[in-house]
């Protein structure tokens, strides 16, 4: 059964989410192949339409989430939709498109049924906000996944300021102590700044998925979870994963990424964090600190909601959408240039400020 109507989608819209029914499965196909799955405004509430509706229906014992399209589950939200936004001034669609996304992470981070999303390919930005969140993440030896928006003028937003900050170093293993928590907290640093990609055993270390299978078994498993829950399917197909790289460079990255102040980090990085905006930069930093703080993700995401608002707006994401999107010169001019030039008492004071999920979560 497919659902014919999907939250605020306008007539003249196409469709990129199919939500149907088999069973007791809500199932969620992304198809917007062109772009990769990029998240835009009418996705995010066709995806919480769906997500809401579901949870809600006791005939739906799970929801499973996927892409049709082989080489990525997602790469992240529309940035130039975003970019037109701001650049016309319309900053009521800006604070939906955020807020919706925002809430959408938040539903599924608090989904009282298992939520399974097949990570198969390229799972970027936005689209780890549609995965990592969930309780059953399965990856592949396709699996790509990274928060590059440090390069965009952008940060790591989605609640990742509350889940890179809590990263493993081995399946399994515990953070609770302050040491093992400053060690998460670089790494996390590591992968918010420099926008690194990380594979699917990388991604079973770090905590950050839970199921590795083959990529050429992803149609067996979602058939198995369908027939018969997603138990049976991890029990059939799970395989164990691969020594994860970077795992084996973790004293390393602590090394470099384990200072106390912003500029040393900054200092210590070597070349990892060239090219990247210098204003990202500090938001990014700000936002770890306080979500490794932090004991919930929906504070984190309000935080990151007043974040987005603030920077959507600002000279470096128009700037590096252009560069990296729009122009495709990749040579994006940043202002401030420098990481000394940051106004640092500026973007501390707007990370100290949530603004409210507009979606009931």
């Amino acid at each position: 059964m497919v659902l014919a109507s999907m939250g605020n989608m306008k007539a003249t819209e196409e469709s990129f989410v199919r939500a149907e029914i088999q069973g007791q499965t809500g199932l969620l196909t992304l198809t917007r192949d062109k772009a990769l799955n990029a998240l835009n405004r009418s996705m995010y509430h066709q995806l919480v339409s769906a997500l809401q509706m579901w949870r809600d229906d006791p005939a739906i014992t799970q929801v499973v989430i996927r892409s049709q399209l082989a080489k990525a589950f997602c790469a992240g939200g529309d940035i130039k939709e975003v970019r037109e936004a701001a650049l016309g001034g319309r900053q009521d669609e800006i604070r939906d498109a955020f807020g919706t996304e925002y809430s959408m992470n938040a539903i599924i981070a608090r989904y009282p049924k298992p939520y399974v999303a097949i990570m198969n390919g390229i799972v970027m930005g936005g689209g780890m906000g549609l995965s990592v969140h969930g309780s059953h993440r399965v990856v592949t030896e396709t699996t790509q996944m990274a928060m590059p928006e440090t390069a965009i003028g952008f940060f790591t937003d989605i609640g990742a300021s509350y889940f890179l900050p809590r990263v493993t170093r081995g399946a399994g293993s515990s953070t609770d102590d302050d040491a093992a928590r400053h060690e998460s907290l670089a790494v996390a640093r590591y992968l918010g700044l420099s926008g690194a990609r990380i594979n699917g055993a990388d991604a079973i270390a770090l905590g950050l998925a839970d199921t590795y299978i083959d990529s050429a078994d992803v149609d067996a498993f979602v058939d198995t979870v369908l027939a018969d829950g997603v138990d049976a399917a991890t029990s059939s197909y799970a395989k164990q994963a691969p020594e994860s790289e970077l795992v084996g460079r973790w004293d390393e990255i602590v090394a470099t990424y384990g200072a106390d102040s912003f500029e040393e980090v900054v200092r210590n990085s070597g070349s990892d964090l060239d090219g990247m905006s210098p204003t990202s930069l500090a938001r990014v930093f700000e936002l770890l600190q306080r979500g490794a703080q932090d004991d919930d993700v929906v504070s984190c995401l309000r935080r990151e909601l007043r974040m987005a608002e603030d920077t959507a707006v600002g000279h470096d994401f128009i700037e590096g959408v252009r560069a990296m999107v729009v122009d495709k010169d990749k040579n994006p001019q940043w202002e401030p240039a420098t990481v000394a030039e940051v106004d640092m008492a500026r973007i501390r004071d707007v990370a100290d400020q949530e603004s409210d999920l507009p979606i009931s979560v």
